[in-house]
C-alpha cells in the first residue's frame, strides 16, 4: 500500500482516520522503498497522533536509525573509522546527515591565513598544502591527504584561520559547518566533545596553538587592569547600536585580550572577524586616563561560567609611551 500524504484541509494537532498501527506500517513501508524523509515525517506524526503509543514511536526511531546507518557511505566510514569508531549510532547518523560533499578543483585557496573559517573539512581523496606566511615569506608546515582533517583549529577554538591551504590536486572532502552542531548540545549531546576530541588527537591543533603562542610574544604584553567598551563597527567603519563592556587581562602595541560573559557560544562566534571600537578607560592615582582604537576580533576562548577572552588585533599600533603608563607591569 502506498504512503498516504495528510489530507490538504487537516489543521495541526487534527487526527487523521490512520491508528497507530497504520502510521508504523506506512513507516516500514517507506524504509524499505529508502525513502528515509517521508519515513521521518510520519513518525513526526506518529509522535503528535499518538505520543501514547510508545511501542511504535521507539522501534519506528529504531528502524529509521538503522536504515540511516546503512545508508553511511561505506568508502567514507572506512576512511573515518577511527571516528565513526567512538560514536553511538545516533551520533554516527547524526554527523554524516550533517555532512556536505564538495569538490575542490586543483590550486584553490580552501583557507586562507587571518580569514573566517566556519568549516571542518574530512578529506576523502587529493592533496592540500598547508602553509603561513612571516615577514612575507611562504613557511609550509604540512601536506594533508586522505583521512586528514581541516579546519579543525578555528572549528574548536573560534579563531581566525593561522595558515592557508590550498588544494595540489582534485579533492573530495566532506565538510561540516558550525551552524550545524548548534542544536547538538539538546539532541546529540555528547557528540561535539567527541568530534573536539577527534580533532584535538589527530589533527594539529596542539601545534598550531603552540606556535601561535610564540609568534604573540613579537610584541610584549603587560597585564592590565582597566575597562573596555566595545562597540560593534559595520563593514564600512559606522558605528552600530550594539556595545558591550569587558576587564581588560592584558595590552601590548599590537592588541589587547579583556574579558566578557557571554549567555550562548554561538552569540560569542558571531563576534570574530568584526572590526570593534575599543574604548579604553584606566583609574591611577585618582587620575583617570582614556583612549580609543579600533581593533579585529581574531580568537574568541571559552573559560568557565559563560566566561570568554575576546582577543584583538589594533589597526594600528598604539605608541609604547602610553602601554607604559596604563599598564602593570611586563609579562
Amino acid at each position: 500500500m502506498a504512503p498516504l500524504s495528510p489530507p490538504s484541509h487537516q489543521t495541526p494537532g487534527e487526527k487523521t482516520n490512520r491508528s497507530a498501527e497504520d502510521l508504523f506500517l506506512q513507516i516500514q513501508d517507506s524504509i524499505k522503498e529508502k525513502n528515509i524523509p517521508l519515513a521521518e515525517t510520519l513518525r513526526e506524526q506518529l509522535l503528535t497522533e499518538y505520543p501514547m503509543a510508545l511501542t511504535e514511536i521507539i522501534k519506528s526511531a529504531e528502524l529509521i536509525d538503522e536504515a540511516k546507518a546503512e545508508g553511511i557511505d561505506k568508502h567514507h566510514q572506512a576512511t573515518w573509522e577511527k571516528l565513526y569508531a567512538t560514536l553511538s549510532i545516533e551520533e554516527k547518523n547524526c554527523l554524516y546527515y550533517s555532512l556536505k560533499k564538495a569538490v575542490i578543483p586543483p590550486g584553490k585557496v580552501i583557507l586562507a591565513q587571518g580569514a573566517l573559517n566556519t568549516r571542518l573539512f574530512f578529506i576523502d581523496s587529493g592533496q592540500v598544502t598547508i602553509y603561513f606566511i612571516k615577514q612575507n615569506k611562504k613557511n609550509q608546515i604540512a601536506q594533508l591527504g586522505k583521512g586528514d582533517i581541516l579546519g579543525e583549529y578555528t572549528f574548536t577554538t573560534i579563531s581566525l584561520c593561522s595558515a592557508t591551504a590550498v588544494s595540489q590536486s582534485e579533492v573530495h572532502v566532506r565538510y561540516l559547518d558550525s551552524k550545524s552542531t548548534d542544536d547538538w548540545e539538546n539532541t546529540q549531546p555528547g557528540l561535539y566533545d567527541k568530534l573536539t576530541d577527534f580533532c584535538i588527537r589527530f589533527g594539529q591543533v596542539n601545534e598550531i596553538i603552540s606556535r601561535k603562542k610564540l609568534e604573540k610574544r613579537t610584541y610584549t604584553r603587560y597585564p592590565a587592569e582597566g575597562r573596555v567598551t566595545a562597540t560593534l563597527l559595520t563593514k564600512e567603519g559606522q558605528r552600530t547600536e550594539t556595545s558591550f563592556r569587558g576587564a581588560l587581562s592584558d595590552l601590548s602595541v599590537a592588541g589587547t585580550c579583556f574579558l566578557i560573559k557571554c549567555s550562548k557560544k554561538a552569540i560569542a562566534r558571531a563576534l570574530l572577524a568584526r572590526q570593534l571600537l575599543l574604548a579604553f578607560s584606566f583609574e591611577q592615582n585618582d587620575k583617570k586616563i582614556t583612549f580609543s582604537t579600533v581593533g579585529k576580533v581574531i580568537a574568541i576562548s571559552f573559560h568557565l561560567y559563560n566566561d570568554y577572552s575576546v582577543h584583538i588585533h589594533f589597526n594600528k599600533h598604539l605608541k609604547e609611551e602610553l602601554i607604559q603608563q596604563v599598564t602593570l607591569r611586563g609579562i
